[in-house]
């Protein structure tokens, strides 16, 4: 530190005496003609060599200087950057919008519009739109919730909205899950094989990669959450409000009513193709009108026993065609409301729907369940020893 003060202390002089300096350069330059050339150079250089000095002490100094500065300058933070996993809301306006279009015409039934915008969107799931939109007046307060898919162009969409009826002031929290794609053109559509009404009914294959992705994303914990929330705020709405819970058992049988009546439409499609046959074979009997007619009095008059028995052959032909029709229907899975069962077998009954949700209690055979409300989700929340809590609904079908 004394050396250094030394060197300071010294520059300092030398700038108080440059002027002096200066003067004597000026002096040897008026008088060049006295002096030696040698001479001249030769302080000139000596002023040179003290003014290098100086600048480079004080320049070594301002290094050093700086070098501390930075050095005690603590060094920038890194922000904590969003987890990929977490999901975002309402962070694609091109899904948000898709999934609004959606509601919109869910709710009016309009199926043209809900066909231009999906794929594998069923026949049974149509006529199941246009039951419930005779129901629910509108959805509002939709919410998307979105993730990327490993699938390029495609997404993970859990939705949250307000399903409001007709004719009732005050809405049921829901929400649903969609698989959102591209298609070739670079337009999303909505994927309904991985709906929540095919995914339950089993309607339609599904690709396990894609389901395997989608039960990772319904079981990861802020969907979960999201999952808890909704469930907490249908359950305050239903208690708070008498005419709402009317409302959604008033519904629920009409969806009983509608799975009672459903008739799919592949087992009618089959039957028109079988009945141009059987206009042709009229039409090679009409090339042939004498024969016919000497045919049917003679089956009237020598053989009415076997044309009687023939009906019953028809009629066994035509039952095994229409039992397959009964057993292929896929069916909504519900328990009646307020239903008591004896469990059969031990039940995991959770918090709320899903597989990963913690435990509540798992039954003992024996035990007695209540049932208060099947969801379409696959889950039926009931009261058992004492506690509520939710038990898959296919369970309970089979108990």
């Amino acid at each position: 530190m004394n050396f250094r003060n030394r060197k300071n202390e010294n520059c300092e002089l030398v700038s108080e005496n440059r002027v002096g300096i200066d003067k004597i350069t000026e002096f040897l330059k008026k008088n060049v003609r006295y002096v030696s050339r040698g001479a001249m150079v030769f302080a000139l250089a000596a002023v040179l060599m003290l003014t290098t000095a100086c600048n480079g002490n004080n320049n070594g100094g301002e290094q050093k200087q700086s070098q501390k500065e930075e050095e005690q300058t603590p060094a920038p933070t890194e922000e904590p950057k969003a987890e990929k996993d977490e999901y975002e809301v309402d962070a694609h306006p091109e899904v948000k919008e898709l999934i609004s279009t959606y509601y919109s015409a869910y709710a009016t039934g309009d199926i043209d519009k809900l066909e231009s915008i999906t794929q594998s969107l069923s026949d049974m799931e149509k006529s199941y739109i246009k039951m419930l939109g005779e129901h629910v007046e509108n959805y509002s307060d939709v919410t998307c919730y979105t993730k990327e898919s490993s699938e390029e162009g495609a997404f993970l969409v859990s939705v949250t909205f307000t399903m409001n009826y007709s004719g009732l002031e005050g809405g049921l929290p829901g929400m649903d899950f969609f698989y959102v794609r591209t298609n070739e053109e670079g337009s999303l559509y909505i994927d309904n094989l991985y709906s929540s009404f095919n995914r339950e009914m089993g309607e339609q294959e599904t690709v396990a990669e894609i389901d395997s992705m989608i039960a990772e994303f319904e079981g990861g914990e802020d969907v979960q959450k999201l999952r808890e929330e909704v469930q907490g705020k249908y359950n305050d709405a239903i208690a708070s409000d008498e005419n709402l819970k009317k409302t959604v058992d008033a519904v629920s049988e009409a969806i009983r009513q509608w799975k009672d009546s459903y008739t799919p439409e592949e087992p009618k499609e089959e039957n028109k193709e079988e009945e141009p046959k059987q206009e042709e074979s009229a039409d090679d009997k009409k090339e042939k009108p004498a024969d016919d007619k000497k045919e049917k009095p003679e089956e009237k008059e020598k053989a009415p026993e076997e044309n009687q028995e023939q009906a019953p052959e028809e009629n066994q032909e035509q039952a095994p065609e229409e039992a397959p029709q009964e057993d292929t229907t896929p069916e909504i899975n519900y328990v009646p409301e307020g239903k008591v069962l004896t469990a059969s077998s031990s039940y995991n009954v959770r918090k709320s729907m899903g597989e990963s949700s913690e435990l509540v209690g798992t039954t003992a055979e024996g035990d007695s369940i209540k049932v208060i409300l099947s969801y379409a989700e696959g889950w039926t929340k009931v009261e058992w020893n004492g506690q509520t809590g939710y038990i898959r609904t296919d369970l309970l079908l089979n108990n």
